[in-house]
């Protein structure tokens, strides 16, 4: 993934009104991140943490890139702290409080309506660096390489289909 400026950031997403992009508080430290490890730019909003956003780049049919992003909202399910959760997007299992239920109001007159698709995803959002963690590998394993590719590609193909349900 390459770098974005805020104010690409702001203007990408594409599901929230102007007064929540110009108020949307930015990654810590967006400059210093290593944009490398990263498929789409995830975090929590730190003033008001029941929002979260995702932030890809998108090919358009001309075949430029642009960046393309989701206002997500937290909803906490009721559910027993005892139970392992997993997560859509990089498929790692966790503690029932780790997975939130997320929310994201589809785009255009279906999310004035109200219209949202959820989805439980870790709740720091962290999913591009899960992902990439070195597995436990066994004997009759493929290599961490390709363990650790299939995960990447997996996480970009169910995040590609969360936004084409969102904005679809």
């Amino acid at each position: 993934m390459r770098a974005m400026t805020p104010a690409e950031i702001r203007g990408s997403i594409r599901n929230a009104d102007e007064r929540v992009r110009r108020t949307m508080l930015l990654p810590r430290a967006l400059g210093e991140l290593d944009w490398s490890v990263r498929d789409v730019l995830a975090w929590r909003d730190g003033r008001a943490r029941h929002r979260g956003y995702l932030v890809r780049w998108a090919v358009a049919p001309s075949g430029a890139a642009r960046p393309e992003g989701l206002l997500l909202t937290i909803a906490r399910a009721p559910g027993r702290p005892d139970r392992a959760v997993m997560c859509t997007f990089c498929r790692f299992t966790a503690r029932f409080e780790e997975v939130a239920l997320f929310t994201a109001p589809r785009a255009g007159a279906a999310g004035l309506r109200g219209d949202t698709v959820g989805v439980l995803a870790c709740e720091d959002l962290a999913c591009h660096a899960r992902v990439r963690q070195p597995p436990l590998r066994g004997p009759l394993d493929p290599p961490v390489e390709e363990i650790v590719a299939a995960r990447v590609a997996g996480l970009a193909e169910r995040i590609d289909a969360f936004f084409a349900d969102v904005l679809g």
